[in-house]
């Protein structure tokens, strides 16, 4: 069955093909091999599509491709290998190895992801040049029906280098084909104890390569990161890849159990075989050993013993030019030359769409693994976002998605998920062959825990309370005290990041982030838990954090505000965790922390709806009753606003807007004018002109008297102007928003000079339009360079409008594409109409008649209805009425109500869709023409 582009699914054959040799004759022939090279493509994807097969990709120097039938890959098998003898290459004959293997592969974006791509890919690698080999489940299909003059050659059971299940090969021979050829390129071929794996290697492709080639430029790589992230996999399946390097093989030293260094030693030595020499010591007796070898030498688990592995790894390097070593450990060795190689965990799913979540390396893990634990079991529609929350929650930790894929042989994704809280008592169980602390994901974390020294413990419990990510001031601020000073937590904090145990990022300001795993975080709070000090160490974060939301509150009235902006948004997890934990409190001066918190961000509670403030503010309604009245007023217009704004609950939102303008202005408090523009908007939207001129005239006394901070006067200006529209007195309304642009300009404040301009633009859209694109084109340029975007959506398509009278038709459709794509995507609902409103005028102006009329169909349906706005007006005076006067004039009447039929009945998504295929089209048409 054809996949998406045509390529076939469900059960497949695949050839990979690989030129022997190709890094070498490069570099020595690069300019012949450029010319063989484009030839050998030629033939080989020639011979591939005469056979009805399909090219996926070309890998390196080599292709993958994929067939419907397996008869097809063999018939091109043969083809190219026939084609490709007659092509010359710098050294003689082009000498490529093939592999065939058949099994079901799941199709995405024009590629093929699972074990059956990755396990076709290894039985090429296990050929030489010029052989064709075959899998047993491509030999059982093939063996009944071979062409003539064909033949299998039966050459035994094989570990490949994917070190899973033992593959059983066949040599495809053919008339004119060599039949002689080495020992097959597999594990088994070579020195060594790697051991076979029992699962599939999963979602580390990349690193898998990047680990390989560090390997060529230094002789000791070490794999650091926390535990469970799987550095012993990746290091075992590195040494499998790199293994054709060594003759002496690759040797892997489980160094878990080794308590101390005479142990080690012990390990070391038998595991190579090395026997004491007479009057030499059994390391002595190793790096002798060694001295000749041409071998890797595979360390894991090196955490407890860095000093003695780093010896013996440092005698390995000074004593033997053909040894490398490959480590595993917490942090590095230490060693001159070595390359430390940080692993993180896997990517996690980015949507809980099932296309998004099994397109990430986690949740194919966890998908590989539940089918091993309950046949059968698939990601679906209704288990997509159980599978998504799982591996984000658990932090892509490869230990932690096997131990709760292995819980779905009793429980569904959902009922896993649920359970996560518990997440140490529910991970458990894992194989009994493990080594002992690998068997639980609570075993991993205790024996990270148990390397640390005393002081980095004390700092790693306390680092629990943070949320997100956070940096040095704030670890210094929260986790000093109780014998640990400053310098104490600088020193632990560079011990935990090498140790693996917390995170470091550099910003692009060059500052440093630090985050921990959420498992981790758990961890340590379950330690503080212990000893009933997390109220403690929550009540120092929670306390710095409202000192960071007093400064922030101030700045970002001001001209810093852009910076200010920033370290809010970077902070916004810990202020949503120290608001939470304060308002959740029994004593009062917790609570009033919260409260404090959310009255200092009250404006960022409106100017950034996204940023959740506005429901922070929503649940300290109560508590801010009991706070002081500033706070009290800042918190109840900031949860107004966002009932009103955000939830459409407009009557609630009028009575906490009441309450706070009854409570009285404050000077320059934080929330100086929420409470009188949320209050004019409820009015406003509900038609109640005399109550809302009441607001007007109560916020004029106020500016008449002065005294007001200027942030305050200009957005009290602004939305005064927005009010005065909505009564048509576009005179008083212009006067308004060109005070307030007056004022903006003043105090520089990006976010308050935007809304200024939005106003100036809106109010003068009818009477001077060219002033009016100017305002809003500069309040479009500074909402990008990071000014709130609060009137962005409704700002891009009214400029998109302006332009569409002013002929400018790309101009038009582009700004108007931005506005519904914005919108859309933000969940602005009102702007989203709002868009689609102004779609009308601008696409019939621009000559699609159809689709204006469709739009009007859609203002008629039940768009309107779903999301509670403003009555819609034609704002700029352009006469809509007349735009669709002429649509229906030149359509007729029979298709214009047929077009706007087919409006009414579309839903949200369809609505979205269309009018961003109608503009692409129409801007299509302006490139054409």
């Amino acid at each position: 069955m054809p996949g998406a582009g045509g390529l076939p699914t469900g059960t497949v054959t695949f050839l990979f093909t690989d030129l022997e040799g190709s890094t070498r004759l490069w570099e020595e022939h690069p300019e012949a091999m450029k010319d063989a090279l484009a030839r050998h493509d030629e033939l080989l994807r020639s011979a591939v599509e005469s056979h009805g097969g399909h090219v996926v990709k070309t890998t390196g120097d080599g292709l993958h491709a994929v067939f419907a039938t397996a008869e097809q890959a063999v018939a091109a098998a043969v083809a190219g290998q026939g084609a490709l003898s007659g092509v010359d290459g710098p050294e003689g004959p082009l000498r490529v190895r093939m592999g065939l293997h058949t099994g079901a592969a799941d199709v995405r974006d024009g590629d093929y992801y699972g074990g059956a791509v990755n396990r076709a890919a290894r039985v090429s690698a296990a050929g030489h040049g010029g052989q064709v080999l075959v899998s047993h489940a491509t030999e059982e299909l093939i063996r009944d029906d071979l062409g003539d003059g064909l033949a299998l050659v039966d050459l035994g059971e094989h570990r490949l280098r994917d070190l899973a299940r033992p593959e059983r090969l066949f040599q495809l021979a053919a008339p004119g084909m060599p039949r002689e050829f080495p020992p097959v390129r597999s594990v088994d071929a070579f020195p060594g104890n790697l051991p076979s794996q029992l699962t599939s290697f999963v979602g580390r492709d990349d690193e898998l390569s990047r680990v390989g080639k560090a390997l060529d430029e230094s002789r000791l790589v070490t794999l650091i990161g926390v535990g469970g992230v799987g550095k012993t996999r990746l290091a075992t399946q590195v040494a499998a890849e790199v293994l054709p390097r060594f003759a002496d093989g690759a040797w892997l030293c489980e160094l878990a159990a080794a308590s101390d260094a005479e142990a080690m030693v012990q390990v070391v030595a038998a595991t190579l075989g090395v026997q004491q020499h007479p009057n030499v010591s059994l390391e002595e007796s190793i790096l002798e050993y060694l001295r000749t070898k041409q071998l890797l030498l595979v360390l894991d688990n090196c955490e407890h013993l860095l000093a003695d592995a780093g010896g013996l790894a440092e005698g390995v390097l000074h004593r033997s030019d053909g040894v490398r070593i490959l480590a595993t450990s917490r942090e590095g060795l230490a060693v001159e030359g070595e390359q430390v190689w940080p692993l993180r965990s896997l990517r996690t799913p980015t949507s809980t769409s099932t296309v998004e979540v099994v397109a990430s390396a986690a949740a194919r893990l966890f998908i590989e693994r539940a089918q091993a634990a309950a046949p059968g079991f698939d990601v679906d529609d209704a288990n997509a976002a159980a599978v998504a929350e799982i591996c984000k929650r658990l932090d892509g930790i490869p230990l932690a998605i096997e131990l709760a894929a292995a819980r779905v042989s009793a429980m569904s994704p959902t009922e896993i998920a649920a359970l996560l809280d518990e997440r140490f008592r529910l991970l458990t169980g894992g194989r009994r062959t493990a080594v002992e602390r690998h068997q639980t994901l609570r075993a991993t974390v205790d024996w990270s825990y148990s390397l640390l020294e005393p002081n980095e413990r004390f700092v790693f419990d306390r680092l629990g309370v943070f949320s997100g990510s956070f940096d040095n001031a704030a670890a210094s601020a929260v986790v000093t005290g109780d014998g640990i000073e400053h310098w104490d937590v600088v020193d632990a904090m560079a011990g935990l990041v090498n140790k693996s145990m917390v995170n470091a990022e550099k910003t692009s300001e060059d500052t440093t982030r630090y985050t921990m795993l959420e498992t981790l975080r758990q961890y340590a709070r379950e330690q503080l838990d212990e000893h009933d000090a997390s109220d403690d160490w929550r009540r120092r974060h929670a306390q710095h954090y409202a000192a960071l939301a007093e400064q922030a509150g101030r700045e970002l009235v001001g001209r810093r505000e852009l910076a200010a902006r920033r370290r809010v948004q970077t902070e916004l997890d810990n202020l949503r965790a120290a608001v939470t934990w304060a308002l959740d409190s029994t004593l009062d001066e917790d609570v009033e922390l919260g409260v404090g918190i959310v009255a200092e961000l009250s404006y960022e509670a409106t100017c950034n709806v996204a940023s959740g403030i506005g429901a922070w503010a929503e649940r300290a309604v109560e508590a801010a009753r009991r706070s002081t009245s500033e706070r009290r007023r800042a918190v109840l217009g900031a949860a107004a606003y966002y009932l009103h704004q955000g939830l459409g609950d407009f009557p609630r939102a009028r009575q906490l807007a009441l309450e706070a303008v009854e409570e009285g202005f404050v000077a320059d408090a934080p929330g100086g004018s929420i409470a009188e523009t949320t209050l004019g908007m409820s009015y406003m939207a509900a038609g109640e002109r005399e109550l809302m001129l009441e607001v007007i005239a109560n916020i004029h006394r106020r500016l008449d008297e002065g005294g007001e901070d200027l942030f305050v006067r200009s957005a009290l200006h602004s939305s005064t102007a927005a009010m005065l529209t909505t009564i048509g007195d576009w005179n008083m309304a212009r006067v308004e928003a060109s005070a307030g642009l007056a004022t903006a300009r003043q105090i520089q404040n990006p976010t308050c000079l935007a809304l200024a301009l939005f106003a100036v633009g809106w109010t003068n859209s009818g009477d001077d339009p060219g002033a009016a694109l100017a305002a809003y084109e500069e309040s479009i340029a500074l909402t990008r360079a990071g000014a709130v975007d609060g009137a962005f959506g409704a700002a891009l398509s009214q400029a998109a409008q302006l332009r569409a009278h002013a002929g400018d038709a790309r101009g038009s459709l582009e700004g108007l594409r931005e506005a519904i794509t914005y919108s859309h995507e933000v969940g602005d609902h009102m702007n989203f109409i709002n868009a689609v409103n102004r779609g009308i005028q601008i696409v019939g102006l621009l000559g699609n008649p159809v689709a204006a009329a469709t739009l009007s169909g859609v203002m008629k349906g039940d768009l309107l209805e779903a999301f509670p706005v403003y009555e819609l007006r034609d704002f700029e005076g352009r006469g809509q009425q007349a735009v669709q006067d002429q649509v229906r004039s030149e359509l007729g009447d029979d298709v214009y109500s047929a077009a706007m039929a087919r409006g009414t009945a579309m839903s949200y998504d369809e609505i979205v869709a269309y009018v961003l295929a109608e503009i692409d089209r129409m801007l299509a048409e302006l490139d054409d023409a």
